[in-house]
């Protein structure tokens, strides 16, 4: 088990619409397995429950479904987060994650039988019912934010002996046993295992796009530093925002994936204070990159620097932290270059400052060269100064984009 991956169940909807059938209190439940003494007397005609609040939140690790789905899966060998026995470890578990497990449940069918009193026909309160229930699970990378599983289970249950919660109980025990079905799934058993790398998620390009190379920055990042900030940007998506850089002239962008979305246009303020329209042309979700364009010549661009960074080597980080504070500059060095084991995917790590709304601006070097873009942080309990960058070189390639006759500059 410690050598598996490990899972935290993030929460568990139920996504019904709102007045479909769930269950019905029939006439007769003979043939059904369902016992009490004069099941559903007082109900007349179509005795019916409806799903009366759409979607549902029914809980997370901390919950019931959440104890259940952990005892069920770690009986079946598998790295499950949030123990609910183990009163002091469980957030701290519960944060280190490799993936989060949600589940929606899509489809809820059931009988129930009220008993009644076999004298004189009073409602006892208890219940006995069988339910059924089909949920769909979805497996999420915390590193490279991206789905990396969907697949559909069905669980069913029966509670035959009338109680004051068989129905609330039926309904548990039919998502625990869709659970243990989720636990045979194949694909699911080799992510747990390590078998497979992740997909490459989504991924919008097209034929080689070749960036014509700038010239490398040869002077001191001091003296240039507000020239160099016009090639940074603020990109708007609805009311959240990241950063941005121009690579080319011709209004050619390059910004992280998750900044975007799904958008196919998003809103550029350039430094001057300037909002135009963008069109998102490329995109990688696993390596999370994407590439802009906006119809204007840029004031100016950044040069793409080609060899590797150097431990140690002084690296500037440019953006619009918290999508207020523009052209933010905070510097650091290279701490070290790494390669996460699940993804395959390397990072350089660098203790330069960065915070939400810096996503996707630039790494540079001591001259202006982009040698990296920002990308995450690691935010663990007192970790500090653990931001991780996407080579420039690696976010290019992507995107299917060649920069000729790159340069070496400053390294």
């Amino acid at each position: 088990t410690d050598q598996q991956a490990s899972f935290i169940l993030k929460t568990v909807v139920a996504n019904i619409r709102r007045g479909t059938p769930i269950a019905h209190y029939p006439a007769s439940v003979s043939g059904l397995g369902l016992k009490g003494s004069l099941c559903n007397h007082r109900y007349q005609g179509e005795a019916v429950v409806e799903w009366g609040t759409g979607t549902a939140l029914l809980g997370d690790w901390r919950s019931e479904v959440g104890e259940m789905f952990h005892e069920i899966l770690t009986s079946q060998g598998f790295n499950i987060a949030g123990d609910p026995k183990d009163l002091f470890g469980q957030s701290k578990s519960a944060a280190s994650s490799e993936y989060w497990i949600g589940a929606r449940v899509t489809d809820v069918k059931g009988n129930i039988c009220h008993e009644h009193h076999w004298y004189d026909g009073r409602p006892s309160g208890k219940f006995s019912a069988e339910v059924s229930m089909k949920v769909e699970w979805t497996v999420f990378s915390t590193i490279t934010k991206i789905e990396v599983l969907k697949f559909v289970t069905e669980g069913y249950n029966q509670q035959s002996e009338p109680q004051l919660q068989g129905v609330t109980l039926a309904f548990q025990e039919a998502f625990g046993d869709a659970a243990q079905r989720a636990s045979g799934n194949s694909d699911f058993v080799k992510i747990a295992r390590r078998e497979n790398v992740e997909g490459p998620g989504k991924i919008v390009s097209g034929p080689v796009l070749t960036l014509e190379a700038l010239p490398a920055g040869r002077k001191n990042i001091q003296g240039e530093i507000n020239s160099i900030l016009t090639s940074v940007v603020t990109i708007r998506v609805g009311g959240s925002t990241g950063s941005g850089f121009f690579v080319s002239r011709d209004g050619l962008i390059i910004t992280n994936e998750h900044v975007v979305g799904d958008a196919k246009k998003v809103a550029v303020i350039l430094s001057n204070g300037l909002e135009v329209e963008a069109n998102v042309l490329r995109r990688h979700e696993k390596r999370d990159v994407a590439l802009l364009k906006v119809p204007l010549r840029a004031p100016s661009a950044l040069s793409i620097r080609s060899g590797d960074v150097r431990r140690l080597e002084k690296v500037f980080a440019l953006g619009n932290p918290l999508g207020r504070l523009r052209s933010t500059v905070t510097a650091g060095v290279v701490s070290a270059k790494r390669v996460e084991e699940i993804s395959g995917l390397d990072f350089i790590q660098s203790d330069a400052a960065i915070s939400p709304g810096n996503s996707g601006g630039p790494l540079v070097d001591d001259f202006g060269n982009v040698v990296g873009i920002i990308v995450k942080k690691h935010t663990a309990h007192r970790a500090e100064g653990l931001g991780l960058f996407i080579p420039i070189i690696s976010g290019l390639e992507a995107l299917n984009i060649r920069y000729e006759n790159a340069n070496k500059a400053g390294g």
